[in-house]
């Protein structure tokens, strides 16, 4: 999808290839790689396209078709935390990739991620749970 985006947003904005490479400071090869979906980009990658489209790293990855660049705000201090999902995403692929769950340049299915988010969360609950009970045991 990501490639897709790519594509699509340079034309939108009658620009070349080599153009973003250079704002990307790597070869137009490597940039076209991207937009072909034959190269990854890492998280970084993704944050600079973001912010030099000016859409979000979601709407660049596919994963919402809005393109408004949305923050996570705490509404009682005010603080405003940006959301950085493009690096969570990586290091579950690469854990995948590590584990042999996944093939290099696969994409995760809707089932596998929907297996994540859930078992994940979970988990992370009761870990935290535990770890404040273990808090309150040792105050």
């Amino acid at each position: 999808m990501i490639s897709k985006r790519l594509r699509a947003l340079r034309k939108e904005r009658k620009l070349l290839q080599r153009d973003i490479a250079k704002y990307l400071n790597i070869t137009t090869s490597a940039y076209g790689y991207y937009e072909q979906g034959k190269r990854r980009a890492d998280a970084e990658t993704i944050k600079k396209l973001a912010d030099f489209f000016n859409v979000s790293t979601d709407y660049l990855l596919g994963r919402t078709d809005d393109r408004k660049i949305y923050n996570n705000v705490d509404t009682e201090t005010n603080n405003t935390k940006p959301l950085d999902y493009a690096k969570l995403e990586e290091k579950v692929i690469k854990r995948f990739l590590d584990e042999g769950i996944l093939v290099e340049n696969e994409s995760i299915s809707e089932s596998m991620f929907n297996k994540v988010l859930e078992y994940g969360t979970e988990t992370a609950i009761e870990i935290l749970k535990l770890e404040n009970q273990i808090k309150k045991i040792s105050l």
